[in-house]
């Protein structure tokens, strides 16, 4: 079988394409026929060496990834109702299971929380063998890249629009960063929930890609003065504003709040440093929240409005990975900014 590994560097130039036999799995694991990837941010740290992600080499690559299930190892628990043949995703970030954080569905909270091809051997690979808690159910309409796209970046947006932005039907939110993985299916996400929902992007050619995907009203967070423009179309403060890109952005959404407005904070994408007027939060009672990742009930929501045909990701298929050149070719494509929501491969 063929696994993506990172090997001799970390940088892009160091992937290779490597054959090894099909895994056996072990107690209590279960072994996924991978059928489709899609690429994650998280990939960009761990090419760059970031202490937050330091893995060992060689690395398997790879936090996001659907299949379907090969083979059963002894001791799978009858809950999990897996079945050879059974549409499965993979659960990218997973905690202990046992503490009182993992068992009130704040898994990502928990000391030992390790998400895959992050802080552990990742996924890239056409056979995997993950412990069966990994693993989610598919509805089998879902096309593997489309379902692969939610989950993690499509979670994310939904932990971050729903359940710690607490976005309500009728509210006005922003989306900074609505051209990315996280920031284009949270656009998608905030228009089915019936908000009123307002989108940046950075450069000016991804506009036109954005809006054949969504009729939302959209600014570059390139031009100077997108904080400004972007009051001038929505005539009143936000009631939310959910972040993507992180960094030097930060003190620009706050203003663009309401008093008692909300601010969810995702990633830091630019790596600039952040500074910010403290009394923007307790002057106008501003909350403000950071989002790591997401939970299983996050998947799993993000699952069914796909499957329900209210949300398409956007997915650029680069694959089928034959060589490791076309997934080299796609993290220059995110290094450069040059793609609009998710990137991902098939094996076959």
């Amino acid at each position: 079988m063929r696994t993506v590994y990172l090997s001799g560097g970390k940088n892009v130039e160091s992937l290779v394409l490597y054959d090894q036999p099909v895994p056996v799995p072990s107690r209590g694991e279960v072994r996924v026929r991978m059928l489709a990837h899609t690429l994650n941010h998280i990939d960009l740290w761990v090419l760059s060496g970031s202490p937050a992600y330091s893995v060992s080499l060689p690395h398997v690559m790879g936090s996001e990834g659907v299949g379907v299930v090969d083979a059963l190892g002894e001791g799978i628990a009858p809950e999990f109702s897996l079945e050879v043949g059974a549409s499965v995703a993979l659960s990218p970030g997973q905690g202990c299971l046992v503490c009182e954080l993992c068992r009130s569905g704040l898994e990502s909270l928990c000391p030992s929380y390790r998400v895959l091809g992050g802080h552990i051997q990742g996924v890239f690979s056409e056979y995997v063998c993950l412990p069966a808690s990994r693993l989610l159910p598919v509805p089998p309409s879902i096309d593997p890249l489309q379902a692969s796209a939610v989950t993690l970046a499509g979670a994310t947006a939904h932990q971050g629009l729903v359940v710690r932005g607490g976005a309500r039907p009728g509210e006005r939110w922003l989306v900074v960063g609505a051209s990315g993985g996280v920031g284009h299916l949270a656009c998608l996400l905030a228009s089915v929930l019936r908000l009123e929902v307002y989108g940046t992007y950075g450069p000016e050619k991804k506009k036109e890609i954005l809006a054949r995907f969504m009729n939302i009203p959209l600014v570059s967070h390139d031009a100077a003065e997108w904080p400004e423009q972007l009051l001038k179309l929505s005539g009143k403060p936000f009631d939310g504003v959910l972040d993507t890109v992180g960094g030097a952005t930060i003190p620009k959404i706050l203003p663009l709040l309401r008093k008692g407005g909300r601010a969810v904070i995702i990633g830091e994408t630019t790596g600039a440093p952040t500074q910010f007027l403290t009394r923007e939060l307790f002057g106008r009672q501003l909350s403000l929240h950071g989002v790591y990742l997401a939970h299983r009930s996050d998947i799993l929501a993000m699952l069914g409005w796909v499957a329900g045909g209210n949300i398409r990701p956007i997915v650029d298929d680069v694959g089928p990975l034959t060589s490791i050149a076309p997934l080299q070719r796609a993290y220059k494509r995110m290094l450069e900014r040059d793609f609009v929501g998710k990137l991902g491969f098939t094996w076959q």
